[in-house]
């Protein structure tokens, strides 16, 4: 044990140890901080700002009211520094018999009175009855380090109020060593104890705050080890990231080349059929010509030089083959010259928008942000038009309306427009002199019987009225709130809308009814009625639907067996009251019955679905579903889908929808509206 301690401490007593990290020189009158480390009294004062001071290492803030000299010596330190000093100088001199006009040097060192001695004084040292029990050992062995652990032992701290004594007790009152004199003048009624008796009493809960960094450490070292694993998984991740991104450049130019190829063979197809046509336009007006100039040479030759009997004999046969030629209608050809349209070219799209959008944790997804596909892939851009008032579809838009099956080479950047079930009806758009902001429309709902259409304007806090054919015919106010609305319905004659947490009736008019107070603290609540029965509240993250009468009681609620994880969205409630539901987070449309039990799940492996949001349902239970810039219709024994409408050119990406009989009308977040007819039954 005793060589361990040994090797232990003079591993310590080494310059690099004793040397300040600030000066780089040996310490001089050495403090420590609160964090444990080190430096020099005069390196620590410039560092020291309104009576606080940072460790130049760990940055640890400690408080130094007095400026470094008020800071704590670490006398540990002090200790090693006079070993190591002493052990420094090989030429050491006796300390007994040496003078100015004599200098002996010393053999040996007395550990007990701290003296270095030449050989005769060793032997005297020896010899005396005041020192015959000192212990006086070999100077070589001394500087050595043999004897390091007996000096160590043997060393005592002086008090920096009494120099020439000792720190040899503790004052147990005020926490801190203390010399002879100290105890007789400053602490003499205090409670003292010998510095033995402290330290037996300290050792065991030191040590065992040593124990316990153990586990510190352990913990420190798993940590360390999950950071490791953050950053390679993090490394993984983002070169993911890099293919896909790399997958996406190389999939829409190999896209891009190939419509190019596709559109210069039609092109060149074209092209060579209508040149074909004035080939033989051309040859015919050749023919023609030569048939005129042979025909007028001969005539001429015939009045030049001709009798007159030959002449009157030709004269009846050139008048016909002249009539003949003048006839002659040639072929009206018309220059039909192919107009190109291409669907990113709007300067603001090629020089702002972007195609990649990274979200990193914490942020929402940019608003604007806006899905292409590619074959079965889904790739993400941004760049979507917003704001536009957009008129009536023209003509050649309604001729367009085609469905995305009789597209033979389908572009990402086209608008393929709307199946041939649906026919394009009417348009309406916000009048821009009837609101404030930017109108940002975040929910709809028909009126029964009377087919007027109200959408909830969030930006500019109030409800917008509508005719069935689209005439504007007021606005309703909507009641004072601290939070925006988001969703609204109509239950029989109550208008229902919700802010919040809070779900408000008004009647038609407006008029203010009640205010309800509703479960979760989710930032949006939608909306659905079943007739004039109850409003279906949609809950979030709680998955699960409220039931409202219109006035005002809880009359139920849906909860679907075994159902956790996900986030409840837009609402619907068919005529078999079932109630559809789609789900932001699981990205998926779940059917499900009063009782909670779940009867369909529609998600993107089984479907078409992507990233579904606001839906509705019709009389027969089919169910439409806004997904990015389509319309999907899912039938109920069709699990796959089918695309109704596709508007990812002028038409715009639809925010919400609703039905009205046969009437699907798609509303735009800037508020403009269209209305199309479903043509029979859609399966």
């Amino acid at each position: 044990m005793a060589t361990q301690s040994s090797t232990s401490l003079q591993d310590l007593i080494r310059e690099d140890f004793l040397t300040c990290k600030i000066c780089y020189d040996l310490y001089v009158v050495p403090k420590i901080l609160p964090c444990l480390h080190t430096y020099c009294q005069k390196c620590l004062e410039p560092l020291v700002e309104n009576g606080t001071i940072h460790c130049p290492e760990c940055r640890l803030q400690s408080e130094a009211p007095g400026g470094s000299v008020g800071l704590k010596t670490n006398f540990f330190i002090n200790s090693l520094l006079e070993l190591f000093q002493m052990k420094r100088n090989k030429d050491l001199e006796c300390t007994v018999c040496s003078s100015a006009q004599k200098v002996v040097a010393a053999t040996a060192r007395c550990l007990d009175c701290k003296d270095f001695l030449c050989q005769i004084c060793s032997q005297g040292h020896c010899c005396s009855r005041l020192t015959l029990h000192h212990k006086v050992v070999n100077l070589e062995e001394f500087l050595a380090g043999h004897y390091d652990t007996e000096v160590r032992f043997l060393q005592e701290l002086w008090c920096q109020d009494h120099p020439q004594e000792a720190l040899r007790f503790f004052c147990d009152t005020c926490s801190m060593s203390i010399c002879r004199d100290c105890r007789m003048l400053d602490h003499f009624q205090h409670k003292v104890v010998s510095m033995s008796s402290a330290v037996q009493r300290k050792r065991p809960s030191v040590e065992q705050l040593i124990k316990s960094l153990q586990g510190t450490i352990t913990c420190i070292s798993e940590q360390e080890k999950a950071v490791e694993e953050a950053m390679d998984k993090l490394k993984v991740e983002s070169e993911r990231v890099k293919e896909k991104i790399c997958k996406y450049v190389e999939d829409i130019t190999t896209y891009i080349f190939a419509q190019k190829d596709c559109v210069l063979a039609k092109l060149n197809a074209f092209l060579t059929e209508q040149l074909e046509r004035f080939c033989l336009a051309q040859k015919e007006l050749q023919s023609q010509k030569d048939k005129a100039m042979n025909t007028q040479e001969f005539s001429q030759r015939i009045l030049c030089v001709g009798k007159d009997s030959e002449i009157l004999h030709l004269e009846g046969m050139i008048r016909t083959r002249v009539e003949e030629l003048q006839a002659h209608r040639l072929p009206q050809l018309q220059s039909q010259i192919p107009e190109l349209t291409i669907a990113w070219d709007e300067p603001q799209q090629l020089s702002e928008g972007s195609i990649f959008s990274l979200v990193f944790p914490g942020e929402q997804p940019t608003r604007n942000a806006q899905q292409l596909e590619l074959g079965s892939e889904s790739l993400t851009s941004l760049g979507e038009e917003s704001g536009e008032v957009m008129g009536t579809p023209s003509d050649s838009d309604e001729d367009s309306l085609t469905s995305e099956s009789d597209s033979h080479f389908k572009s990402p950047f086209s608008s393929t427009g709307w199946s041939r079930r649906a026919g394009y009806a009417f348009s309406f758009a916000l009048d821009p002199s009837l609101t404030k902001q930017k109108p940002n429309i975040t929910g709809i709902a028909v009126v029964p019987h009377s087919g007027q259409v109200v959408l909830l304007d969030q930006a500019n806090a109030e409800i917008k009225q509508y005719s069935a054919f689209g005439h504007f015919e007021g606005v309703i106010p909507l009641p004072a709130s601290n939070s925006v609305f988001c969703g609204i319905s109509v239950c029989g004659k109550i208008l229902a809308c919700s802010s919040e947490t809070h779900l408000f009736f008004l009647n038609l008019d407006g008029l203010f009814l009640r205010k309800l107070q509703l479960r979760g603290s989710e930032s949006s609540y939608p909306l659905a009625s079943y007739g004039d029965s109850y409003v279906a509240v949609s809950e979030g993250t709680l998955c699960s639907i409220s039931l409202y009468s219109p006035s005002g009681a809880c009359v139920g609620r849906v909860q679907p067996d075994n159902y956790h994880g996900g986030k409840f969205l837009f609402i619907a409630v068919n005529s078999w009251e079932e109630f559809v539901v789609s789900d932001f987070i699981k990205k998926q449309i779940v059917v499900m019955e009063k009782s909670g039990v779940v009867l369909n799940v529609l998600n993107p492996s089984t479907s078409l679905l992507a990233k579904p949001f606001s839906i509705c349902v019709d009389e027969d239970r089919n169910i439409f579903v806004i997904d990015q810039f389509k319309v999907i219709q899912f039938s109920p024994y069709d699990n796959t889908g089918k695309v109704v409408f596709s508007g990812q050119g002028q038409m715009g990406r639809p925010r919400v929808l609703a039905i009205d009989g046969n009437n699907l009308i798609l509303v735009r977040e800037d508020g403009n509206t269209h209305v199309f007819y479903l043509y029979g039954r859609l399966l």
